[in-house]
Formats: C-alpha cells, structure tokens, sequence
C-alpha cells in the first residue's frame, strides 16, 4: 500500500512541478494532463480493491489462478490427446488385423464344416448298416420262422399219411423192427 502511494507521488509531484512551469508555455496544458496524472494515480491506486471486489481475490492472484487453470486445461489436453492418439494406432491395428482374423475364421469354419459333413456321414453309413443288419437278422429270423412251421406242417401232414398207411402195409416183424432202431438210437445218445 505505502509503495502504491509512493509511486503515485513520485509520478505526480514532477508533474505538477511541469504543470506549474508549462502553463508559461501556451502549447501544453499542463494544469490537464496534471489532473489527469491525479486521477490515473487514483484509479491505479483503487484499481485493485476494485479488482478485489469484482473477483474475490487480488489481481496477481486472479492471473495465477488463471494460469493454474490454462496450464492443467492444457495438460488434459495433451493427456487426452495422447490418449485419443493411443486408441486411434490401436483400433487401425485392430483394424489392419481384421482381415487375417476373418479370412482365419472362414478357414475354420470351412474345416469344421467339412468335419462335421464327416461325421455325419459316418454316422449315417454306420445308422445304415444298423438298419441292413437289423433288416438282414428280421429276415433270416421270418425264414427260420417260415421253415420251421412248414417243416412242422409237414410233419403233420407226413404223420398223417403215415397213420392211414402205417396199418395197411406194417407188419409185426416192421413194428418190432422200429422199436429195436429206436431203443438202439436212444442208447446211443
């Protein structure tokens, strides 16, 4: 405060020194530019309290705090910059390897799909054979079914023959023959 109002003395007593020896001279006004050195004293000598008042805090303070602002704006701006420039460089890699990783993937498919064609068919040769085997073993069964129920058809059939016949043309020496073979073929088992 005491170095304000030394310079505004300072800045004023040789001007109203100049002021009192130039109003001889009659091309200066001198008793104005005097009263205007008074009053730009004044206003330099208020101007920070002004400041003060319309701001909150004093003028070098304003500037520093102003300064602190720019600066940190300034270095997220950078931060964000770099990391702005960081994600760009990664997503054109991103990008630049894209075409190897999808013609990596079509190769894939291709392979899997041409695997699972595979199996699908061996799967359906081996359901095929199943089914020829299973038909195959039906059929044979039906024969065995059909043969033994024509043989025991026939067998009726033969035995019925036999008993209309058996008593016209056996003798007693057959009847005694038979049963001789049979006993004999029984004791051989």
């Amino acid at each position: 405060m005491r170095r304000g109002i030394a310079a505004a003395l300072a800045v004023l007593l040789p001007a109203a020194a100049l002021a009192a020896e130039g109003e001889e001279h009659a091309g200066i006004p001198w008793s104005k530019l005097f009263f205007s050195a008074i009053n730009l004293g004044i206003f330099l000598y208020l101007l920070p309290y002004a400041v003060r008042g319309l701001l909150g805090m004093s003028l070098a303070e304003w500037v520093a705090e102003r300064r602190s602002r720019i600066a940190g704006a300034l270095a997220q701006g950078e931060r964000a910059k770099r990391e702005a420039e960081a994600l760009r460089a990664e997503w054109q890699r991103r990008l630049d390897s894209l075409s190897g990783e999808l013609e990596t993937m079509l190769t894939q498919a291709r392979s899997d799909i041409t695997a699972e064609r595979d199996q699908i068919l061996a799967a359906a040769r081996a359901t095929a054979e199943a089914i020829r085997r299973d038909a195959q073993r039906t059929a044979d069964n039906e024969i065995r079914t059909a043969q033994e129920v024509l043989r025991a058809e026939v067998a009726k059939q033969a035995l019925a023959i036999a008993e209309r016949l058996a008593p016209q043309k056996l003798t007693a020496a057959d009847q005694q023959r038979f049963v001789s073979e049979f006993v004999e073929q029984v004791g051989q088992r």
